[in-house]
């Protein structure tokens, strides 16, 4: 099968959409199929500049998002429309309703071929990021939403909750359950002591961790919060910040004030360093509320971290409490958890308990597994494409 891939963001960017992508190309092109990626243009260096399977539109930064890209249409592209023009796809598969995903499925239409979308996010929460009254927007996203999800033969969605959120919203296409795919290949041999000398920790240090982009909806300040009460009696406790986005300078100023010498903020890191930076973690710790199946926290689990969230309904659909993981009441916040990441530094066995059920977990999620599951859910689109 000829697939396409229709992405707002790719690698180099480093964020889980662009991860994601790169993986189910990688386990459907293990299985036999031919797959292109069709996405805005690197914001630097691009390491697919060869790859014949890599088409990029040209594209502008986005404002405030350092490694977000907005591709522009195609007529800005014509290499990318003479590409596409000669190519015979067999199916189409987007990764947003916006855009380059919207492209997408022009194209799918225009050609009778199937198309499937991948649900990543919560999209009503990226509503206030707008210069208009968030209770305008909420409404006019979700009933875009679910009219294009409605445009295409199948959906996916790495968990549960959004299934129902988006049959709930009046999603009408087939909503198939697909994990989110990781790449277990690369996470055999992290080097936790080198990377926490290299970061200047001490072996006695205890080292919250956070990895992923910073920007509002991930909730940092509240992470600064909970290290700043551990370390009411926990003088060794540290928190580590792994990532980059626009709101890295104001993340940092307030740890500093918050947190003092405490909090290190590493900067955007290579995917393939991953799991270096996840093994120097004690904890794993995170705060967002708009997560559907991050990656980081199967790649967390899968290199031994126990990992502590909040009990949101991605997260719940990820985390069995007590087993792979520790889950907390959103409306605990910051004492909520730390006095979760206490659980897991005191209480006897709970810590080596999580370690086992969260590489359990992860071993389903290998990116081979997920591109045998979308291979049926192709299936399952090809034949609603048929019927008409």
């Amino acid at each position: 099968m000829r697939i396409a891939l229709f992405t707002n963001t790719y690698a180099p960017a480093l964020n889980g959409v662009a991860n994601v992508t790169h993986f189910y190309r990688l386990g459907l092109a293990e299985r036999g199929h031919e797959v292109h990626v069709f996405a805005p243009e690197a914001c630097g260096e691009d390491p697919f500049a060869d790859d014949p399977a890599v088409h990029r539109y040209a594209a502008f930064r986005c404002p405030g998002e350092v490694d977000y890209m907005i591709a522009l249409p195609a007529v800005c592209s014509p290499r990318v429309a003479a590409e596409i023009a000669a190519m015979p796809f067999d199916l189409v598969h987007t990764q947003h309703p916006v855009w380059v995903g919207k492209w997408g499925q022009q194209i799918a239409r225009r050609r009778g071929i199937p198309v499937v979308s991948t649900a990543h996010s919560q999209y009503e929460v990226y509503a206030n990021r707008t210069v208009l009254p968030t209770e305008w927007i909420e409404p006019a996203v979700t009933s875009h939403v679910v009219r294009y999800f409605n445009g295409c033969h199948a959906v996916t969605t790495p968990v549960e909750w959004m299934r129902r959120r988006l049959v709930d919203r009046g999603v009408t296409s087939p909503v198939e359950i697909v994990p989110n795919p990781v790449d277990l290949t690369k996470l055999g041999e992290p080097h936790r002591e080198q990377t926490r000398a290299a970061l200047g920790l001490r072996d006695s240090d205890v080292v919250v961790g956070y990895l992923g982009r910073l920007s509002p909806v991930k909730r940092v300040p509240i992470l600064i919060d909970t290290v700043a009460l551990l370390a009411k009696h926990r003088p060794g406790v540290r928190l580590v910040v792994a990532g980059g986005g626009g709101i890295a300078g104001a993340l940092e100023e307030r740890a500093r004030r918050v947190l003092g010498d405490r909090a290190i903020f590493t900067g955007a890191i290579p995917h393939a360093e991953v799991e270096h930076y996840h093994a120097a973690f004690d904890v794993f710790v995170t705060a967002s509320m708009s997560e559907t199946q991050p990656l980081a926290y199967t790649e967390a689990m899968y290199v031994g971290t126990p990992v502590v969230a909040l009990a949101t309904p991605g997260a719940a659909d990820m985390i069995a409490d007590g087993d792979n993981g520790l889950l907390v009441p959103p409306n605990e916040g910051a004492a909520g958890l730390a006095a979760a990441v206490e659980r897991v530094l005191t209480e006897a066995g709970l810590a080596d308990r999580l370690r086992e059920g969260g590489r359990r977990f992860a071993l389903e999620r290998h990116y081979t597994r997920v591109a045998e599951r979308l291979e049926e859910v192709y299936a399952l689109a090809a034949d609603r494409c048929a019927a008409g």
